[in-house]
């Protein structure tokens, strides 16, 4: 006599997706303002593509990283200043959308404070103290 074996089907396991907790970004948001090094890297970066065809895109940014290091006072002020000017301009927009959202502006993020999960928080309320740390 033979004895025959069972085979029994284990579970595969499933993917799970994976929930993003990432606030989804509104496309009616006004953009953010650039800033100096930007401007000065969107200004120059044709000038460096011009003068050097075969550098990578990664050479380019090493080259400009180099030429804003490199830059006097005076060049630097004048992009700081377009960047101020778009600073104003981008937060004069953020206070118009938030307005018309009906957001109010001093919802920022420093001012939110992350609240205590409810079990750590009943265990401080009912003994007076915090025991999570204690063993």
């Amino acid at each position: 006599m033979t004895k025959s074996k069972t085979v029994t089907a284990t579970k595969t396991a499933t993917p799970t997706k994976k929930i993003s907790k990432k606030k989804a970004k509104d496309p009616n948001a006004p953009k953010r303002f650039r800033t100096a090094y930007i401007l000065f890297s969107v200004e120059k970066r044709d000038e460096i593509k011009n003068e050097n065809p075969t550098l990578s895109a990664k050479e380019i940014l090493a080259e400009l990283g180099a030429q804003w290091k490199a830059a006097d006072a005076p060049t630097k002020q004048r992009f700081q200043k377009l960047s101020d000017g778009e600073k104003v301009e981008y937060e004069e927009k953020l206070a118009a959308y938030k307005s018309e959202k009906g957001e109010p502006e001093s919802a920022s993020k420093e001012n939110r404070k992350k609240k205590k999960p409810a079990k750590q928080q009943a265990e401080i309320t009912d003994s007076g103290h915090d025991n999570s740390m204690e063993d």
